[in-house]
């Protein structure tokens, strides 16, 4: 099994599984975590999209590492980067 099919994988079903994990008792955790899960779903959702779309684009488009990034990659980059973006607005929202 090759990275792009672990990260397509952990992006699937990993990132979600986390976020379900971390929607479990939301109203008792910091704003920092609140803001991480929030901006998980958030970002996972646009990478989601994003990926759909890009699936639908012809063969011929599809150009080196173009299709390796946009289908493999993105849900698991979006779901984390949108986490850390999340985490880092309620850390300083909650001070």
């Amino acid at each position: 099994m090759t990275l792009a099919k672990v990260a397509l994988l952990l992006g699937m079903f990993g990132v979600p599984a986390y976020l379900l994990w971390m929607g479990h008792r939301l109203r008792d955790r910091s704003e920092a975590e609140r803001g991480a899960f929030w901006g998980g779903v958030i970002g996972h959702t646009i990478a989601l999209l994003l990926s759909l779309l890009a699936l639908h684009f012809p063969p011929v488009l599809w150009t080196g590492g173009t299709r390796i990034t946009l289908a493999f990659w993105l849900m698991l980059l979006g779901g984390t980067a949108g986490a850390l973006v999340g985490a880092l607005r309620g850390r300083s929202a909650g001070t």
